[in-house]
Parts: structure tokens; C-alpha cells; sequence
């Protein structure tokens, strides 16, 4: 079962625990409804095990949820949008 990643506006990121650990994907707000994904992070206990991938999948998720446009500034985010290019429509077009 995929464990469910949490947001904590506070420290505006998204937190996934898993055996014992956290990964984290942090944001920052661009616009109301526009956010910059900035930084991902899994502890080295944790990689290699598909937890980054879950992580960044849940949060696009979220944003599609809740009609929030993305600007992907972290490496891993990017990668995992060439791979699954169907999330491309979350990019936020700036003029």
C-alpha cells in the first residue's frame, strides 16, 4: 500500500514517512494558485525504493486537486515529468 504523503503548510512542504524516515518535497508559493516545486528529498535509507517517485506523484496530485499550476525548479520533479509526460498540463505557462 502506498503511504500517504501529508502537507505541512508551515514549513510549506510535503512530508512522506516511511520506515522510520522522511522525505520531503518543498514548494513555494509563485502566485495564489501557481507553486514552485524546489527541492525534493529521501534519505538515503529510503532510495532506490520508489519513495521520491510517490512523493512527487502525490503532490501533483494535489495540485491537480486543487487547481494549482506548477514551476518545477527541482531536478527531480523535472525528471520524473519526462517520464510522465501527462502531468504536463499542471506547467504554469508564464507570458
Amino acid at each position: 500500500m502506498e503511504k500517504k504523503a501529508q502537507i505541512n503548510k508551515e514549513r510549506k512542504r510535503f512530508e512522506l514517512k516511511a520506515d522510520g524516515h522522511m522525505a520531503t518535497l518543498y514548494y513555494e508559493p509563485y502566485e495564489p494558485s501557481v507553486w514552485m516545486l524546489t527541492h525534493t528529498l529521501v534519505p538515503d535509507p529510503l532510495k532506490g525504493k520508489g519513495i521520491g517517485s510517490s512523493i512527487v506523484k502525490q503532490v501533483l496530485e494535489y495540485c491537480q486537486q486543487n487547481q494549482i499550476r506548477i514551476i518545477p525548479e527541482c531536478s527531480f520533479v523535472l525528471h520524473y515529468l519526462r517520464k510522465h509526460p501527462e502531468w504536463k498540463t499542471l506547467l504554469f505557462e508564464q507570458e
